[in-house]
């Protein structure tokens, strides 16, 4: 489990800097940020299949789940840019990751499952901590549309940890993030097109920032996090995650100037100890996971490595 702790945490600090990349790309539409991160990334893992000379072996099911969960990670990050530009990026990262909450809800409503006390209590103290670490400035209505529009895609991004999930359970990490990646691209392809964003015309370092998104955060950061996935539950991963928000408070405090309050500290503090509490529940045994890629009852087997996910 050391090795695939380590990945998810390089993973984690991967996309940590994805929305600084989307303020740094400025004036380049965040959507259209959003389309080329996926196109870059997508055309990489394309060129990688094609010089392996190496076949999609995906069952159908698992390439639905896979497409699924790109479509969802597309409109993610449509709404998830969008929201970067109306509001710090600490809070539309905050807000994108509060994930847990849907996750655990899927789980109680749907799977019928009882959640550990220690994930449900350290849920509770991630979010409390978070919140306390960023805040909604309600005098301000275009930061509080920003953050409304980052509530809107962590309920896809729920979508896509748990479809995405499904899919890694059926097949290669690197084959199911393919077609992950290409329906992502096709989602905000549509996307910026319907909203007239210009998909030309950028300065050099708004290209670079582009390139920096796709490579670092989406190739690096999104491939170890679905690798990891293979081996976590779903609802751990998801608070776990909230380590992301932290990550990128502070490097928007380094790198955008976006300074940190002794309240903002406090509440990162929080945070950690939250995911700490939370993760307490991957050691305990569950049974197999279910066809969502969430522990089907509340029954016990191992939850570690009984197979090795972005």
């Amino acid at each position: 489990m050391a090795r695939v702790a380590l990945v998810f945490l390089a993973g984690v600090v991967g996309i940590s800097f994805a929305a600084i990349f989307v303020r740094l790309a400025l004036p380049a539409p965040p959507v259209s940020t959003g389309f080329y991160r996926m196109l870059f990334a997508s055309a990489a893992l394309c060129a990688f299949y094609a010089l392996r000379r190496r076949a999609l072996g995906l069952e159908p099911r698992a390439a639905l789940f896979a497409l699924a969960a790109g479509a969802c990670f597309g409109a993610d990050l449509a709404l998830w840019h969008t929201s970067i530009v109306l509001t710090s990026v600490a809070m539309a990262t905050l807000l994108v990751n509060t994930t847990p909450i849907p996750v655990g809800l899927f789980s109680l409503v749907v799977l019928r499952q009882r959640l550990p006390a220690s994930f449900v209590g350290g849920a509770a103290l991630a979010i409390a901590g978070a919140a306390l670490l960023l805040g909604i400035s309600r005098g301000d209505l275009g930061r509080t549309h920003g953050a409304l529009l980052a509530l809107g895609a962590a309920l896809f991004y729920t979508g896509y940890l748990l479809l995405m999930k499904s899919a890694r359970r059926r097949g290669d990490a690197g084959e199911a993030l393919l077609l992950a990646n290409l329906g992502s691209t096709a989602v905000l392809g549509l996307a910026a097109v319907a909203g007239g964003d210009a998909l030309a015309g950028y300065p050099a370092r708004s290209w670079a920032a582009i390139a920096g998104a796709a490579l670092v955060s989406q190739l690096g950061g999104v491939t170890a996090i679905v690798w990891a996935l293979r081996y976590l539950p779903a609802t751990v991963a998801s608070v776990s995650l909230l380590a992301q928000p932290v990550g990128t408070a502070l490097l928007g405090w380094w790198l955008l100037g976006e300074s940190l309050t002794a309240r903002e500290l406090g509440g990162g503090a929080m945070v950690l100890a939250g995911i700490a509490l939370a993760s307490r529940s991957a050691s305990v045994e569950r049974e197999p996971l279910s066809e969502t890629g969430v522990a089907s009852t509340t029954g016990r087997t191992p939850a570690g490595p009984s197979r090795p996910s972005s």
